[in-house]
């Protein structure tokens, strides 16, 4: 059983029920919607089916929804574009003008006062480069370094440098808003930078009394700087490839990717890969030698889960893309070795959590069976990486859906009970229905009872074998 997560960008090619239905046959355990792209039918299309699939075949499909992130991006430009030569000189100036050979306008002016001489301003996501050569009380004058034509409203990215933008714009909180309104299990922050970015959005989100998880995506130099207090606050996290290989030199890429995936371990948070994963199968039937090599060490490495963006949104293999994700990753932790684990200070929870871990090292366990009132337990087990599937008997949908994300976690519903022999034969039961298991065979079993002041901590561990009935 694959225990790898697997992320889909819904798009074009994948908004129908059929399809749709096929992606989860296939191996996705996350529907993603992007904000950036998204209009509100096809954001409502996505929800719906989520909602669908979870009731037409019980699953606990999660949903994610991507935010857009702080935007810089330039003003109205002439109907041509403006004509940017290497070598020429162009002014970025804080009055709003309509942009032509000479001078353009940003949407945030007080951005400029954050440049430095020598700041390299990357336009439209990388096509065209100017350089900082001045700075002046109404701008900045810059060099043409890779020129291009520059239309109104393109995308401005300043690699290592902070800009003073605000982290969360009105349109970002109305769509936070929108995604704890509409079944969000999951929040992709972009371009989180501080731990403040993210308290930012979860005052919104408990404003809302919401349970979202927020997904801290590392874009910049600045978050991985700060990767340690943004974990402390954050579910997870994102190795987001695509905007990180701007901000810092592309091969260092493979070294920042694996140090967040080990951060998110210490931390124990979830780590979800993405950019370009299997890319070239937006157009071919088959990966490339290159990209299966890299899904299989994002598995290796030790993330929670993989993602697919355009390969699922308007490619043309997009099941058979989940389907090839899905077997790299099943055969790649069939080799994994397993030693990750929470480095950190722990407590009750996780000693347990470890113990049933260690304990499926020397028993031959077929699964570890864990009471997810939280899910919190069952989280802490997952980053231990047992070698055997978690089974979390969750309460509500809600838990079910947040465990989407984690490693090796399989979940199915449950009654609260308050009885421990009861609970324990209950669950043995789902067990048995679950993984098929014989007489004979083990399971550990983990929860918390009885009750303490109303709340239910982990607090016992079992080894249970399958009796003939």
């Amino acid at each position: 059983m694959k225990k790898t997560k697997i992320v889909c960008s819904i798009g074009p090619a994948t908004n129908k029920k059929e399809v749709f239905r096929k992606l989860v046959h296939a191996g996705m355990n996350v529907a993603r919607v992007n904000f950036s792209h998204a209009t509100i039918e096809e954001r409502e299309t996505v929800r719906d089916l989520v909602a669908w699939i979870n009731e037409e075949e019980n699953h606990n499909i999660g949903l994610l929804y991507d935010t857009k992130g702080p935007e810089f991006r330039s003003g109205e430009a002439i109907e041509e574009g403006i004509e940017l030569i290497p070598g020429n000189t162009i002014r970025v100036v804080k009055e709003n003008v309509i942009g032509n050979n000479a001078r353009f306008s940003v949407n945030h002016p007080e951005a400029l006062d954050s440049l430095e001489i020598g700041s390299n301003i990357q336009l439209e996501n990388g096509l065209m480069k100017i350089e900082v050569i001045s700075k002046e009380d109404d701008g900045v004058t810059c060099k043409v370094i890779n020129g291009g034509i520059l239309k109104s409203k393109k995308s401005l990215f300043v690699p290592g440098v902070k800009l003073d933008i605000p982290f969360i714009s009105e349109v970002d909180k109305e769509d936070i808003i929108y995604a704890c309104e509409n079944n969000g299990d999951f929040l992709a922050l972009s371009f989180v930078s501080t731990k403040e970015d993210v308290l930012e959005a979860r005052k919104i989100i408990n404003e809302q009394k919401s349970n979202m998880k927020i997904v801290s995506k590392i874009e910049s130099k600045t978050g991985i700087d700060n990767l340690d207090e943004i974990l402390s606050v954050s579910d997870g996290v994102m190795v987001a490839r695509g905007d990180l290989g701007e901000e810092v030199p592309i091969s260092l890429l493979p070294v920042y990717q694996k140090l967040i995936i080990r951060k998110a371990r210490e931390h124990g948070k979830f780590c979800i890969v993405a950019t370009e994963m299997l890319e070239s199968m937006k157009k071919n039937s088959r990966p490339t030698r290159a990209e299966v090599t890299d899904v299989a060490n994002a598995v290796l490495d030790g993330t929670d889960a993989v993602m697919l963006s355009g390969e699922t949104t308007v490619g043309a293999y997009p099941v058979e893309t989940v389907q090839f994700m899905a077997s790299i990753a099943n055969d790649a932790e069939e080799h994994s070795e397993n030693h990750f684990g929470y480095l950190g200070k722990i407590g009750r929870t996780e000693c347990i959590a470890r113990s049933a871990v260690d304990l499926t090292k020397y028993v031959d366990v077929k699964a570890i069976v864990a009471e997810a009132i939280s899910g919190y337990s069952t989280r802490m087990i997952s980053n231990f990486r047992p070698n055997c599937p978690i089974l979390a008997t969750c309460t509500t949908k809600e838990v079910a859906r947040s465990l989407a994300l984690n490693y090796g976690v399989y979940t199915t519903l449950v009654p609260l009970m308050d009885d421990t022999d009861e609970l324990v034969e209950l669950v043995k039961e789902k067990a048995i229905d679950y993984f098929k298991l014989e007489a004979e065979e083990k399971i550990i079993i983990t929860g918390g009872l009885p009750a303490i002041n109303n709340v239910r901590l982990t607090n016992f561990l079992k080894i249970e074998e399958i009796t003939n009935k």
